[in-house]
């Protein structure tokens, strides 16, 4: 009685491993599936800053629809850290083959804090017009899977501030 015990054990040991594996490599194949299009405009520059607007579309080719968190957007110049967006509990279904537009994402540059966080990218503004910055966006799929994605991104019509 107790060696069929200890096999219905052993069964049911390796019929969870290999779900979870399969359940795994499915996580992992969407996330590589999973692509993400960021797009910054100048929204407003006053004489505080510059108010950037970003749009993020997340787009599911899968055949299954996935669940992820909003989406974390954090912008850099040359590795630091520059502005953040909020983070947000909010769950997203994207359905199999769509795609989805989040609302936009507003960030203030004030020109102070640019100028004593990173000055190089204000002189760059100031000459050429454009700001080249990077942008990572991280998010979550099915609550448990992370998800990044870093993207460089010229910013600004090019002309002489």
């Amino acid at each position: 009685m107790a060696r069929i015990r200890n096999i219905a054990i052993g069964v049911g040991a390796v019929a969870a491993l290999a779900y979870g594996a399969t359940y795994l490599l499915k996580l992992n194949r969407l996330s590589a599936e999973l692509e993400t299009m960021t797009k910054i405009n100048i929204h407003r520059v006053t004489l505080d800053g510059i108010e950037l607007r970003i749009d993020v579309t997340l787009k599911n080719p899968s055949g299954g629809s996935i669940n992820v968190k909003h989406p974390f957007v954090k912008m850099m110049y040359k590795g630091s850290t520059i502005a953040s967006s909020q983070v947000k509990d909010v769950n997203i279904l994207i359905p199999k083959f769509s795609e989805v537009t989040m609302e936009p994402v507003m960030i203030k540059l004030g020109f102070i804090s640019l100028a004593t966080q990173v000055p190089a990218l204000l002189n760059e503004y100031r000459s050429s017009g454009m700001m080249t910055l990077e942008v990572r966006t991280v998010t979550t799929i099915n609550d448990s899977f992370p998800y990044s994605k870093t993207d460089t991104l010229n910013i600004g019509g090019g002309k002489q501030a």
